[in-house]
């Protein structure tokens, strides 16, 4: 990891090359069969840096995507507090085996044995807080919050299996504002500033509609967001500029030492032996034996998707200005955007392999892409049976199911290991495809299923 970051360090952020034409002009078609209104896409490898955009900043408008033009990325921004929360403990201000009750007084009794690096990959068993909540508005106080949702049961326990919750962030966000002794917001900016990024900021996702509109580039900030203690689990924006100066000076060690990037792009292993693949702030799996990272984030009007390779010093932010609904096509978006500019970084460029299992391939896509049948909870292991218990109070999507049955569903990579096996698939529709990363126990039952 170390001599990833000085390779990625040792040019400057300052030159930006075109992105190659033919790449260019596949996005623009991409996106307008997508339907997307305005993209915008960030591409870092070792001496090159490039920003794309197309459309238009809101549908109806005039106004073209710029380097400029304000996107929230939603819970991409989970890395962001990920960060803060790494950058903290490496100052030796935190301990990340600690329970976050040390560091947290008010946090309700039933949370505040649970290991902070437990929030920080989701392993907690906190459950989601939006599933107690008619729509997804929270109250703006830490105090409030606790009152409002303290009493909540968790789901099991710490590194008993994983469950991808805002609540994990929402308390990490408490955690950064309580030992950096400021606002969330304000420890947040300290990081940009760090970075040189100049192009983000913790703002609504209301704030960056407004912004655009008012021309406010970087000038502006979201006066309301600095003032809220309950945030932060992910509101974050970017410019495409601010998006590729942020990513460069994380992989290039100016914000975390090579051991915190370890840390951050490490699973947790869970008490079953088994891997969670979820670092801090980004799902982790590994393609041809290298780590690679990825996230995606979607709110209120505003989709994101990050992959990063940090062995090959590459990676993509692709932003836009469409929401719900278009998670898969941003996703894809965002590997064929990495694979055309460094070819081998993506699964894309991964060829379907011999299936020595095909059965469990056949059980994997039929429990998976479930279209109105009953999932059978005797293929999953306790990992996964934590969600299928409890339904509506966690969010992990464990039926893939999108409207129409894929066209083509092949086995592309896989690792054995004693305790696990994980297994890639390529997942072929008419306009795009997609890659499921699904983890297998010895006794051929689910424990992990995620998308890329």
């Amino acid at each position: 990891m170390a001599k990833i970051l000085n390779r990625l360090s040792n040019y400057p952020m300052s030159e930006i090359s075109p992105l190659p034409a033919a790449l260019a002009a596949t996005l623009t078609e991409s996106a307008r069969e997508f339907g997307i209104p305005g993209l915008a896409v960030c591409l870092l490898a070792p001496g090159r840096r490039s920003v794309f955009t197309t459309g238009v900043e809101v549908t109806g408008s005039e106004r073209p995507v710029t380097g400029s033009t304000w996107f929230s990325v939603a819970s991409l921004g989970k890395h962001v507090t990920a960060c803060a929360v790494l950058d903290l403990a490496q100052a030796g201000s935190l301990d990340l085996e600690a329970p976050i009750g040390r560091y947290l007084a008010d946090v309700p009794a039933a949370w505040a044995q649970r290991p902070v690096l437990s929030l920080l990959r989701h392993t907690s068993g906190l459950p989601e807080y939006l599933a107690y909540t008619e729509a997804e508005t929270v109250p703006e106080r830490r105090d409030e919050f606790m009152r409002s949702y303290g009493a909540m049961a968790t789901v099991f326990e710490h590194d008993a299996g994983w469950i991808y919750t805002n609540t994990n962030y929402i308390l990490l966000g408490f955690l950064i504002a309580q030992l950096a002794g400021r606002p969330y917001a304000a420890a947040l900016q300290a990081l940009f500033d760090r970075a040189g990024c100049v192009g983000a900021t913790v703002a609504s996702p209301q704030w960056t509609r407004d912004a655009n509109a008012l021309g406010l580039g970087i000038a502006g900030r979201d006066a309301a967001s600095a003032r809220r203690e309950v945030i932060g689990d992910g509101d974050i924006s970017f410019t495409a500029q601010g998006a590729l100066d942020w990513m460069q000076a994380l992989l290039g060690g100016r914000l975390l030492s090579a051991a915190s990037m370890a840390t951050m792009f490490s699973p947790a292993l869970l008490h079953t032996s088994r891997p969670s693949p979820y670092g801090c702030g980004w799902f982790v799996d590994m393609l041809r034996g290298s780590v690679i990272g990825h996230h995606g984030g979607h709110y209120d009007g505003w989709t994101a998707m990050a992959c990063l390779a940090p062995a090959q010093g590459c990676g993509v932010v692709v932003m836009c200005n469409l929401a719900p609904g278009n998670t898969r096509a941003v996703r894809h978006l965002a590997q064929l955007a990495l694979e055309g500019y460094v070819p081998g970084s993506t699964p894309l460029s991964l060829l379907p392999i011999p299936d020595d299992a095909p059965a469990l391939t056949a059980m994997a896509r039929a429990q998976l892409f479930r279209n109105g049948s009953a999932l059978d909870p005797g293929c999953f292991a306790e990992e996964l049976l934590h969600v299928v218990a409890h339904g509506s109070a966690v969010r992990n999507v464990i039926n893939l199911w999108a409207g129409v049955e894929p066209l083509g569903f092949e086995l592309v990579e896989q690792l054995q290991q004693p305790t696990h096996r994980l297994r890639r698939y390529r997942v072929r529709y008419a306009d795009r495809v997609e890659h499921l990363l699904v983890g297998t126990t010895p006794e051929n039952r689910i424990y992990w299923a995620w998308p890329l």
